[in-house]
């Protein structure tokens, strides 16, 4: 009876998290169609292999998952609300919020298989962690990053989403006491779903699967060191004992080594060593740029933990502190060689917030064990109210380069698709796209290559008859002035660095 009772309150919990991101996603901070990148991933579905031909070899996840669900905003929800914009909003923020409402449910999940609490203490941890990702940098009232931000929709499919699908499947290991006992005592459902989750988050992105990574290495390096030091290894029972473990790392290594011969490669960094010392620089900037109160609690978390610790827990301390270092290191010597400006993105970060703020949840739990008066630190975690009351606004910015509200995203789109129906009407078969002006050397986000992406995608989705070729992108300072948009593309700090960083 309470195991049922513990599921009904699970399931509630799952739903209610699932109906916020689903506002917040689709109403308060939308997912919109905006840049180049967005339309064109839009429509471009891939098979779902790894292909050393594309240009991102073993992005599978986004590349396959964000046309799917383009394609079904379109053919599903567009007859419906009658508007292109709004289906494909609503069409990612149903497929998106689902993703990160089973993130947060995994964390509770976890606390409770591993009985380290109860059902409702469980749940409160997993409202907690969701907190946590909305407050961590949170500076002022407007225009701050939360840790599920993206720099538009093709970076939320491209790195956001696949490091929560990793991070899941990494706790989901944990709560059921590792990777091979899972698959030991699972079901065949159960096993096949893992699979194909497990084949999804590997063939991501390679800043996000190192969460997996990181996470399997660690178990594996730990039970070589035990099996050594008590004289019992033997490497062919070693391999039998672990051969999911070894074969998800040898996976992960195969498409680190696809990607380096793949189209995307071919624009990395040249100078090594300068680029690991930017990257250095940044990575400590980027460590220090959290909410102050957040900053707080952690370090008074720590020290009341550090003042009661139980040598018992050593070996999980040290496990912890190799999957998070070992994440970092990967990341900073990834972006090192790919661009140095990546390790300040949040959706890139995020892959080492997450093992810090399981950890710092983990830590909150041993101290109400032993005390439940520690509850009352969650109150520092109150101060960031204090911090909304500076420059209010829209507290978080927008998902798209130019910080633009969703209104202005869809009237741009409707605009575009106008002018594509109106020379379908005049049987023309060609035109020339009038965009804004935006002061950047390429006028990013719409260069001279949109036309195509955005001439490809309308047809596609069957939005217009005809291919309709674009022979030129007309950059009008009209479109600025008709549409109320400050030919500052970028106008925040974080988002001008962003791309400072990424040009050079």
């Amino acid at each position: 009876m309470k195991k049922m009772k513990d599921s009904q309150l699970f399931l509630f919990y799952s739903i209610v998290v699932y109906l916020i991101m689903l506002v917040f996603f689709s109403r308060i901070n939308p997912l919109v169609v905006y840049d180049a990148d967005d339309w064109t991933y839009i429509s471009a579905l891939r098979l779902p292999i790894p292909d050393p031909r594309e240009w991102n070899p073993t992005k599978i996840f986004p590349e396959t998952f964000m046309p799917l669900l383009s394609y079904f905003g379109v053919y599903v929800i567009m007859p419906i609300t009658k508007s292109y914009c709004k289906s494909l909003t609503l069409a990612h923020a149903l497929f998106g919020s689902l993703i990160i409402t089973v993130y947060f449910l995994e964390l509770a999940l976890l606390f409770y298989r591993k009985k380290l609490a109860s059902a409702t203490a469980s749940i409160g941890y997993g409202a907690l962690f969701m907190l946590l990702h909305f407050i961590s940098v949170i500076h002022i009232g407007c225009e701050n990053y939360l840790m599920l931000s993206s720099a538009n929709l093709t970076c939320f499919y491209n790195y956001t989403l696949p490091a929560v699908i990793n991070a899941a499947l990494v706790m989901h290991f944990m709560s059921y006491g590792g990777v091979e006992k899972l698959f030991k005592d699972t079901t065949l459902v159960h096993w096949i779903s893992v699979v194909i989750c497990g084949y999804f988050a590997i063939n991501s992105n390679l800043y996000s699967s190192v969460v997996l990574a990181a996470y399997v290495g660690t178990e594996l390096l730990l039970s070589l060191i035990d099996s050594i030091k008590s004289k019992r290894f033997n490497i062919i029972k070693y391999c039998r004992n672990y051969w999911i473990s070894l074969f998800i790392i040898f996976s992960w290594l195969v498409t680190n080594f696809l990607e380096m011969r793949g189209g995307r490669a071919g624009l990395s960094q040249g100078n090594f060593i300068g680029n690991f010392l930017a990257v250095s620089s940044l990575t400590v900037e980027s460590l220090l740029n959290l909410n102050v109160f957040l900053l707080a609690f952690g370090i008074v978390i720590f020290v009341l933990w550090k003042k009661k610790r139980n040598d018992a827990r050593k070996g999980t301390v040290t496990k912890f502190l190799l999957y998070a270092g070992l994440t970092l290191v990967y990341l900073m010597l990834l972006s090192a060689v790919v661009n140095s400006g990546y390790i300040y993105r949040q959706e890139v970060m995020i892959c080492f917030w997450f093992y810090t703020f399981l950890a710092l949840i983990a830590i909150f739990n041993e101290l109400l064990i032993v005390d439940r008066k520690y509850m009352r630190t969650l109150f520092i975690l109150a101060g960031t109210i204090i911090l909304l009351a500076i420059y209010p606004g829209k507290i978080f910015v927008n998902y798209n380069f130019s910080n633009l509200s969703y209104s202005q995203c869809e009237a741009l789109m409707n605009d575009y698709v106008e002018q594509f129906k109106t020379a379908e009407k005049d049987g023309l078969s060609e035109i020339t796209l009038y965009v804004p002006v935006y002061k950047d050397e390429s006028n990013w986000p719409f260069p001279d290559f949109f036309g195509d992406r955005i001439s490809n995608s309308l047809y596609e989705h069957g939005i217009v008859d005809h291919r309709i070729q674009v022979k030129e992108i007309a950059p009008t300072k009209d479109m600025n002035k008709k549409y109320n948009i400050s030919e500052e593309a970028l106008v925040n700090k974080y988002t001008a660095l962003l791309l400072e960083l990424l040009n050079r």
